[in-house]
């Protein structure tokens, strides 16, 4: 071993030993004639002392930064003064009496410091030398841990970490596909899978009952702060099981993580019903750190003589409304930038009132009568220094404005978050949604959900309001898991997929797989997907899982430390019976 011990395990109780550390040189400092050199691995920080007098005086002085060492001394107490109580190794230094220079780095193109203020592209191009950050680096250990604490908990419960493949065939769950063409089949594509969906399924089919995988997807699609075209899910599936019993696995699941970052947090989690939470925050992802809440005014405003509000409900539209505590203090440019807001989320406008010294001011309060005021001030629980904002639109359209506008409140105003770790259920989304572009109907999360057993009889004649099986785990107003009780029938699955527009020979060109195993006594069965990066970025509290992947992509999907994606060469295009056109 080029070492006795990791830069981060020395104390007071080595005192007196000679030992040997490698690593890089973090920082240099002479002090009055004796250096310190700060020696770093991804263990921690060790301060190593040249003297004066020691013939490696002149060796350290040469010494820069990042530069790897191995270093071999003797454990000394630091002096009183200078000792840091906050480090491990804060009590302690090496006294150093051998320095070998394993290997010299170049001058940085940025310090390795959190608030060296690096754009993320040069951190990216240069990742090798960002994730020797230690916040970076603490982030990958954790990860690593973490997926430990996972496999434990299901193999605990008798899952089976079964490996899916990355090759498959191009089917319609979402997104685009990633395709791979083929060298030995001629025209003929690969895809990589989105999730690895019909193949667990299938192993529920199989008999293999309790399957988990810490599965690798790929998506093309845009790309933001929280999706990367490549990701991990911890995916489960389980036979013979209700929506309840899959709650219960995943909420253990989480109760272990967070325990081992220290965090208690209780079970049940809370549940509701998508239509409920549409109306009450305007969003399936709630942020329910915040209690803030949309609230129904239409009855208040039935017989208004505010044509806006009339109108609206006239035509079987709403008006609701949601108050921010203190939004009293918002100028009248405020108002307006959340006014363009709602707009770009699809509304109208956006009617704002502020109850200031016990008077309502607002443009629009000639058009609200004070019976209405009175009303809306008891329903909101409006206090001095706060605002009201309605929206009044169809339901859709009104649910997203504010659920936009709540989410804009909540970074505005900073309110008091009610706790630390707010996971919810979402459960019962629509079966299916009206394609945009083609009008047809589609699924509003995959094809294989099953409907609510009660709802079957409304799928041929009102398919649009048939709830399903599905739900989804929210955690701070992030989507984390997203899952379904699935059909297990072949005729169940066939009559979906018909309202789809597919028939038999469509069906069996897709979906062959998958439903030849249903006529083969399948199982009922469910399971959920849950993003790891995602559930990883939130315990280590980053705005962006690239901050949390080792090597991820940019938004325009490239690796700028590899520069992928490249173009092939002709030989590559041709053995692929690949031509590249403009």
């Amino acid at each position: 071993m080029l070492r006795t011990h990791t830069c981060g395990e020395l104390n007071k109780g080595n005192l007196g030993q000679t030992v040997t550390l490698a690593g890089w040189m973090d920082a240099k400092r002479n002090h009055g004639g004796v250096i310190f050199l700060n020696l770093r691995d991804i263990y921690g920080v060790t301060q190593m002392v040249v003297k004066p007098e020691s013939p490696l005086f002149k060796v350290a002085e040469e010494l820069k930064s990042e530069y790897v060492l191995q270093i071999t001394g003797k454990v000394t107490p630091r002096p009183g003064a200078n000792a840091n109580a906050n480090m491990p190794t804060g009590e302690i230094e090496v006294e150093a009496e051998e320095i070998k220079v394993l290997n010299v780095s170049l001058p940085l193109p940025f310090g390795l410091s959190e608030h060296a203020g690096v754009l993320e592209e040069t951190r990216l191009k240069y990742r090798f030398l960002d994730l020797r950050m230690p916040r970076m680096a603490k982030n990958l250990v954790l990860r690593s841990r973490l997926s430990q604490v996972v496999r434990n908990y299901l193999y605990g419960l008798n899952f089976n970490e079964v490996e899916t493949p990355m090759l498959t065939r191009s089917t319609p769950e979402g997104a685009r596909d990633f395709v791979v063409p083929s060298r030995n089949n001629p025209g003929e594509f690969y895809a990589l899978p989105q999730s690895p969906q019909q193949f667990k399924q299938v192993l529920m089919m199989s008999g293999m009952d309790r399957y988990f995988q810490l599965a690798r997807n790929f998506r093309d699609e845009e790309l933001r702060s929280d999706r990367q075209p490549e990701h991990t899910q911890i995916d489960l599936e389980m036979s013979f099981v209700d929506e309840q019993d899959i709650a219960r696995v995943v909420e253990g699941m989480m109760k272990a993580v967070f325990a081992h970052v220290g965090a208690e947090i209780s079970s049940p989690f809370p549940e509701m019903e998508y239509s409920d939470v549409m109306l009450r925050y305007g969003s399936d992802k709630p942020d329910l750190r915040y209690s803030l809440e949309i609230k129904d005014c239409s009855e208040i405003f039935k017989n208004s003589g505010f044509k806006v509000f009339s109108e609206t409900l006239s035509t079987g539209g709403v008006v609701r409304a949601i108050k921010g505590e203190k939004g009293a203090a918002f100028s009248r440019g405020d108002m307006d930038k959340l006014t363009e807001l709602v707009k770009k989320h699809g509304a109208k406008g956006l009617v704002w009132l502020r109850f200031k010294e016990g008077k309502w001011e607002s443009p629009t309060l000639k058009f609200i009568g004070e019976t209405e005021q009175t009303a809306l001030k008891g329903l909101l629980s409006v206090n001095d220094g706060d605002a009201v904002f309605i929206a009044a639109d169809k339901a859709p359209a009104a649910a997203a404005c504010l659920g936009a506008l709540r989410n804009e409140l909540i970074t505005r105003l900073k309110p008091e978050p009610v706790k630390k770790w707010a996971f919810l259920w979402v459960r019962h989304f629509p079966l299916l949604e009206k394609d945009a572009e083609t009008g047809n109907w589609t699924f509003t999360h995959n094809p294989f959900t099953a409907p609510l057993p009660e709802e079957e009889g409304k799928l041929d004649t009102d398919p649009g309001n048939v709830r399903s099986c599905q739900y989804d785990l929210v955690l701070n107003g992030v989507e984390l898991g997203s899952g379904s009780v699935r059909n297990h029938t072949r005729a169940l699955q066939e009559r979906i997929f018909a309202l789809m527009g597919y028939d038999k020979e469509q069906v069996q060109s897709r979906f062959g797989m998958i439903v030849n195993a249903m006529d083969y006594g399948a199982p009922p069965h469910g399971g959920i997907g849950i993003g790891y990066d995602r559930l990883i970025g939130i315990i280590c509290g980053t705005d962006s899982i690239r901050d949390v992947i080792a090597f991820p992509k940019t938004t325009s999907g490239a690796c700028l430390m590899s520069d992928a994606p490249a173009k092939l060469d002709e030989k590559q295009l041709k053995e692929l019976h690949l031509k590249i056109t403009e």
